[in-house]
């Protein structure tokens, strides 16, 4: 609401002057949770945490539960480096891996299950009306002509004992099947303990064409009464990731109805399986690592403007950058470089020139970012009327 107040402000104070053309909206936000996994190569996850984790509490801990058909209780999922060459984020988007990574994964080639919990800061409502936004590296390699399974999972509940299957868990990612793969199943259960899975995708190798990870998007959407829908997106590294989630085919879709709140975070591995750099948030930028367009105003200027008369036009945005004035599309040669002052979201710039000729003219900008979340752009157009010099030279 006091985003929408200062633009219809701005409006009405210019609009005697102008005629501004809207321009189309975006903003970046950042991850509400973010779990890099870093630790010590080949200690145990449970009793550590991640010290630059986002929106996770507590260290992790090991999920009672088993795997069929030799009812295994689970381990705790390993800190490794072993499979950093493999892991790999499409080149475009803007994630790294950070520096001296490791990964969530397993003892070598050991068939054991490996499943590990912490504490969301807010759970995820599957009885309300909403949208959440998960990616993960996920990687699985075939082992002696048999690949792995590497899930992470949402919780409503931490099972007590290793029979306790009070709780359910939505697992997301590859597994046996070969494929991408979602699971809505018992929390106590490993991935595979009951087939067939709730949903499929396209059959393929567990990595991609070259050997590397997946890097994995997944779409949550929840709904008041009815049914809720989970979407999982793989790409290699080699992929293109759209800069909207409206331009995805997405790769497997499951849709059920969930109630409850579920606020444990879990990764599931088996068998060199990998999962690592997980973030999730509320928007599709907040974890694609694409950069968007910010939201550009078009130019206002504060009064008439006059032939020969210093007059000052100022643009916002929604980032950090550089503006480039335009005025019938020819350069405004005081106005190349102009910084924007302020900070997010609220960032303007200003152009003070002399127009040089009486009439109605178009003004314009160019932005150049200096965030890398957001791409450079251009402004809507405004109409500017230039009136004659007053008074007498």
């Amino acid at each position: 609401m006091k985003r929408l107040t200062r633009k219809w402000l701005a409006f009405f104070i210019f609009l005697l002057a102008l005629s501004p053309i809207s321009a189309p909206s975006a903003s970046a936000s950042s991850p509400t949770i973010y779990e890099s996994m870093s630790g010590t190569d080949t200690s145990t996850l449970s009793g550590t945490a991640s010290s630059n984790s986002v929106g996770l509490t507590g260290n992790w801990t090991v999920v009672n539960a088993f795997k069929l058909p030799d009812t295994t209780s689970a381990l705790s999922p390993l800190y490794t480096k072993r499979f950093n060459a493999q892991l790999a984020f499409p080149s475009s988007t803007r994630y790294l891996l950070p520096d001296s990574n490791t990964a969530a994964s397993t003892d070598p080639e050991i068939y054991r299950l490996y499943y590990a919990y912490r504490t969301m800061s807010t759970g995820i409502n599957f009885d309300s009306s909403s949208t959440f936004y998960f990616s993960f590296l996920d990687y699985v390699p075939t082992i002696n002509g048999s690949p792995g399974s590497a899930m992470i999972g949402l919780l409503n509940g931490a099972p007590t004992t290793t029979t306790d299957n009070s709780k359910n868990a939505i697992l997301m990612g590859r597994t046996y099947s070969g494929a991408p793969t979602i699971q809505v199943t018992k929390a106590n259960y490993a991935s595979w303990n009951v087939t067939p899975y709730s949903a499929q995708g396209a059959a393929d190798s567990g990595t991609s064409t070259d050997g590397k990870s997946w890097f994995v998007i997944a779409k949550i959407t929840t709904v008041a009464s009815g049914n809720d829908s989970i979407q999982l997106k793989f790409y290699a590294d080699s992929d293109a990731v759209p800069s909207s989630d409206a331009a995805i085919s997405w790769d497997v879709t499951y849709s059920t109805s969930l109630t409850g709140i579920y606020s444990y975070f879990a990764v599931q591995t088996e068998s060199d399986g990998t999962i690592d750099e997980v973030r999730g948030g509320p928007t599709y930028d907040a974890v694609s690592g694409v950069a968007i367009p910010p939201t550009i105003g078009a130019p206002t200027v504060s009064g008439a403007a006059r032939k020969g008369t210093s007059t000052t036009a100022t643009v916002t945005s929604g980032a950090a950058g550089i503006f480039r004035f335009y005025l019938d599309g020819k350069r405004v040669p005081a106005c190349l470089s102009q910084p924007t002052s302020g900070s997010a979201p609220n960032f303007t710039a200003s152009c003070t020139w002399k127009p040089p000729v009486v009439g109605n003219h178009q003004l314009s900008a160019t932005f150049t970012s200096l965030d890398p979340g957001y791409t450079n752009t251009s402004s809507a157009r405004t109409n500017l009327t230039v009136l004659p010099r007053q008074g007498v030279r």
